[in-house]
C-alpha cells in the first residue's frame, strides 16, 4: 500500500494505523516513511507492505496493490507504482501547488495548471478507483483535522482489512482527548466506503 498526500494532513498517523492494525490482523508488516517538504505543504508518501513475510516495504513501479490518496494531485504522482488491477481511493481536496497559484510557466511557455479531472485520469489507468469527500465528513464533525482517520475509514472497509483491529489501533494511537471524534471519523468513512 501506498499513503499519499501533502505535509500536514496526517500521512504519518494513517499510515501507522494501518501498519498496527495489520500487526494485529496477523501478518508480517514494514513500513518505510518518506517525508519529503512536509513542513511546507509538499508531497508526503509511506510504505506499507504485509504477508506472511516481508522482506522491504518499499516496491518498485507497478508494484503496489493500493493507493491511498488524501489529495487529489498526489493519486496522479504516485499513481505509477499501483498495479493495473489495484485500488486506488481519492479524498477530494485539492491543496494547489506554489507553481499553480504563482502563475509559474512550464518549458513550453505554459502556465502550470492544476487538473480538473484527477478521478477520470485514475479510472484509465487502474482497475478500482473510488473517490470520498472526506473534509465534508469531518467538518461535519467539527473537526477538519479528523480527514485523515475518515479516509482511514474508508479505505480499510474497500481494501477488505478488519474493522475491530483497525478501529481499536485508531483508540489507541490518538490522543486521548480526541479520541471519540476520530472513532467516529472512522465509523463515518467505513460508511462512506463502497462494500
Amino acid at each position: 500500500m501506498v499513503v499519499a498526500g501533502v505535509g500536514g494532513q496526517g500521512i504519518m498517523l494513517a499510515s501507522r494505523i494501518f501498519t498496527e492494525a495489520l500487526f494485529r490482523m496477523g501478518y508480517d508488516v514494514k513500513q518505510a516513511e518518506v517525508h519529503g517538504l512536509s513542513q511546507r505543504g509538499g508531497s508526503v508518501m509511506t510504505y506499507v507492505r504485509w504477508g506472511e513475510k516481508v522482506w522491504s516495504p518499499i516496491t518498485g513501479n507497478f508494484g503496489a496493490d493500493y493507493l491511498v490518496a488524501l489529495e487529489e494531485l498526489e493519486a496522479l504522482r504516485y499513481l505509477h507504482l499501483v498495479k493495473p488491477n489495484g485500488v486506488v481511493l481519492i479524498n477530494r481536496y485539492r491543496f494547489v501547488p506554489m507553481s499553480v497559484s504563482s502563475g509559474l510557466r512550464g518549458p513550453d511557455g505554459k502556465p502550470y495548471t492544476y487538473p480538473d479531472n484527477v478521478p477520470d485520469i485514475v479510472r484509465r489507468n487502474v482497475a478500482n478507483a473510488h473517490v470520498i469527500d472526506a473534509l465534508s465528513v469531518a467538518m461535519e464533525l467539527g473537526n477538519a483535522r479528523v480527514m485523515n482517520v475518515v479516509v482511514v475509514g474508508a479505505a480499510a472497509r474497500l481494501f477488505g482489512l478488519n474493522r475491530r483491529a483497525v478501529e481499536e489501533t485508531v483508540a489507541e494511537r490518538v490522543p486521548r482527548r480526541y479520541r471519540d471524534i476520530n472513532l467516529e471519523a472512522f465509523r463515518r468513512g467505513w460508511e462512506a466506503a463502497l462494500p
